[in-house]
């Protein structure tokens, strides 16, 4: 699924997911990752969805975004709900979609210069 909505003021721009692969700024990722309108991360991001904690939450600083996605993958697949409860606590709540969806949300609010930061498991 290709993805472009050129008008954000972002510096990562997430053009394609497919096929557990995202593309973003021409470079292409098959491993779990952290995207906002200034950072691209792949080193502190746990494997797996079940081993994100509140010590990660506590890292990204949650509060200091308007929105933040958490990709799941092909299928949506929700987190155990204490963690769900520990970002609403931090101060964001943690929104939860498959990745294909997560991508098309994140584009669509960089391109409205909305501070959001996605956590994506392709």
């Amino acid at each position: 699924m290709e993805i472009s909505l050129d008008s954000s003021n972002s510096q990562y721009k997430i053009q394609a997911y497919a096929n557990g692969r995202i593309r973003i700024n021409g470079n292409e990722y098959q491993q779990p990752l952290l995207v906002g309108l200034t950072t691209l991360e792949t080193k502190r991001i746990p494997k797996t969805i079940e081993e994100i904690d509140r010590e990660l939450f506590l890292t990204l600083e949650l509060s200091s975004y308007e929105a933040v996605i958490l990709g799941t993958g092909e299928t949506l697949n929700f987190p155990d709900w204490q963690l769900l409860e520990q970002a609403q606590i931090l101060g964001t709540p943690l929104e939860v979609m498959a990745t294909d969806a997560a991508c098309r949300t994140f584009t669509v609010l960089a391109s409205e210069g909305r501070n959001v930061l996605a956590l994506l498991y392709p």
